[in-house]
């Protein structure tokens, strides 16, 4: 079968990942301040952080464009299947589809399927490795449809912040709440609400705590699922030694989850996740 995964940048995915499944990436832009950065693998993560730290305004990102798209798609001689971040979150998901019929107007007999992840980071991750399965398994395109459209529909991401900076410039979280949250140690566990947006799941005491709790959600959410039959990705932002703690809680807590993917945050990610952030989807 001659497919082709592309991916917008905010998916995880490491250098060998994307060999190994024949993926490419449509990188998005960030800009801090009036310094811009590309998000094609170049970006240094740590002086990345710092900007974003002492800058005084929230960092903006631009989606790629629907002409970037186009061409994307249109580079490997097979189908395409493309992932993106959660509509509600970015234009990507909307840019892919414009960049979509720009391609069939060029190639009308290329098959090209647009997945909106309703979600970011290692939830696209998750998609796309699952996505490259069915692929080795030979299954047809409409299959791989169906089958990749029931799992966004019943996927699970969390994330904890280790930092609620990030979200008081973004204008989500007002000052007055973060400096409470941060007096107290307060740390949000928060989800994905089942369409693509973010909520709140949980609050914990202290960073060590609120990940005690992201654990005990995946304990209950996959508890009536077979032993060691699930896989879940893990991406950290500029936290290894922090992501493979929870790697050992979840496989000591929740006997469902099977193997575990790490990937660090690409720059993308690393702007939601901010500096210590970790994010999961199972």
């Amino acid at each position: 079968m001659n497919y082709h995964i592309l991916v917008d940048s905010c998916c995880d995915l490491s250098p060998e990942q994307l060999e190994d499944m024949n993926a490419s990436v449509a990188p998005l832009t960030i800009t801090i301040d009036s310094n811009e950065y590309v998000d094609d693998g170049s970006v240094e993560i740590v002086p990345y952080l710092n900007a974003m730290k002492s800058s005084p305004v929230p960092a903006r990102s631009a989606c790629p464009s629907p002409e970037r798209y186009m061409q994307d798609m249109l580079m490997s001689p097979g189908d395409c299947f493309v992932v993106t971040l959660s509509s509600r979150l970015s234009g990507s998901y909307n840019a892919a589809m414009l960049g979509r019929e720009m391609a069939l107007e060029e190639q009308p007999n290329k098959r090209i399927h647009v997945f909106d992840s309703e979600s970011a980071s290692a939830g696209e991750t998750q998609i796309a490795m699952m996505i490259h399965d069915l692929m080795r398994l030979g299954k047809s395109f409409d299959t791989i449809v169906q089958m990749v459209n029931d799992k966004i529909r019943s996927m699970r991401t969390l994330f904890v912040l280790d930092s609620l900076d990030n979200l008081v410039k973004n204008g989500r979280i007002a000052k007055t709440v973060a400096a409470i949250a941060n007096v107290l140690s307060i740390r949000p566990v928060m989800s994905d609400d089942g369409t693509g947006g973010i909520k709140m799941l949980s609050k914990g005491r202290g960073t060590k705590g609120a990940l005690i709790q992201m654990v005990e959600a995946v304990r209950k959410q996959t508890a009536q699922l077979a032993a060691r039959s699930q896989r879940l990705t893990i991406s950290y932002c500029n936290c290894l030694e922090r992501a493979k703690q929870v790697r050992e809680m979840i496989w000591e807590k929740c006997p469902a989850i099977g193997e575990i993917i790490m990937t660090p945050t690409s720059a993308l990610s690393s702007m939601y996740a901010y500096d210590g952030g970790i994010v999961i989807a199972f």
